[in-house]
């Protein structure tokens, strides 16, 4: 019987052990998009290689096999103006497994900031159409997408320790934890880079943290080994008597570096609230482009680390 790839779901849950099943139920699902098996039986493969007379193919091994899925989350706060402030939302386990440290204030917020020691993984069930794929020990990156027009996303890719595929268990997927979304616009979204606000089409974030499948003798692990945020922002280009962008922002070759901090507020009531902030963002690499007859400037925006470290971005919802 064939299966139907729109029907797919996944679940995930914080392992207490790394690598031992938290046994996710439909309370641990997650409201996703794009949701995709992008490697169901990766590894790293050996061809066997004999001398032999004839020629042809040899069989090969999967001697380090994991699996790998994508999908996307939208961003939006933890709940309706009736929720108690300080609720972790529905994804916090995809970033606490991708890296980041929860902080849960008690009636005022819950935080996410980059760690670089002591990760946390989580037990992901990826159901389609009653065929589970089960990935243990998942950890993995996110990037962060706000453009205008859009629902703000955040894209994961995660992965995990390979298990054959089994049946799926019967579930009753919740996403209650999920909110409704807002669109980024002038209504919902202000920017502020280097104390400016100006007229912004898109800010994005990628972590891009380096996961490595790593399988030696007495250690299997999924491990987050590095990350490199970086990500582009487009803005209207401003007047250069009135913010001087260049001076400010994005000159490096005259003994001073500049860094400015951005700070992005999606959301104006309780529950609905997501802010993205880094304190040191660097823009570089400027290019001009026309939108609808305007200037705008596209750049880079490499977040980096201060001096304490695990801080170049700060998730906040509330």
């Amino acid at each position: 019987m064939a299966l139907f790839a729109r029907k797919k779901r996944i679940l995930a849950k914080i392992e207490v052990t790394y690598g031992t099943d938290s046994s996710p139920t439909g309370s641990e699902a997650m409201l996703t998009k794009n949701l995709t098996l992008s490697d169901p039986y990766g590894g790293d493969r050996v061809t066997r290689d004999f001398d032999t007379e004839a020629l042809g193919l040899d069989t090969e091994i999967n001697v380090n096999p994991f699996v790998q899925c994508t999908f996307d989350v939208e961003i939006a706060g933890a709940g309706s103006a009736a929720v108690t402030a300080g609720t972790a939302p529905g994804y916090g386990v995809l970033l606490r497994a991708c890296g980041f440290d929860e902080t849960i204030t008690a009636t005022t917020d819950t935080q996410y900031a980059p760690v670089s020691a002591s990760f946390e993984s989580a037990s992901i069930y990826f159901i389609v159409d009653g065929q589970q794929h089960t990935l243990l020990g998942a950890r993995g990156s996110v990037s962060f997408n706000f453009a205008k027009g859009a629902i703000p996303s955040m894209t994961f890719t995660m992965t995990g320790r390979y298990a054959t595929p089994t049946a799926a268990g019967a579930i009753t997927p919740d996403v209650s934890a999920f909110q409704d979304p807002l669109p980024v616009t002038m209504a919902n979204t202000t920017l502020t880079m280097g104390g400016l606000s100006l007229p912004t089409e898109s800010l994005t974030c990628d972590m891009a943290n380096n996961v490595v499948p790593r399988n030696i003798i007495a250690s299997e692990e999924i491990l987050i080994t590095d990350r490199q945020p970086t990500g582009q922002v487009a803005f209207e280009a401003p007047v250069i008597g009135t913010n001087d962008i260049f001076t400010d922002w994005v000159e490096s070759h005259a003994g001073t570096i500049n860094t400015i901090a951005t700070l992005l507020t999606h959301g104006t009531a309780t529950g609905d609230i997501v802010v993205f902030s880094a304190p040191q963002t660097q823009v570089s690499a400027l290019s001009e482009q026309d939108s609808d007859g305007l200037l705008v400037y596209q750049g880079t925006a490499r977040y980096t680390r201060t001096a304490a470290g695990d801080d170049e971005i700060l998730i906040t919802v509330k």
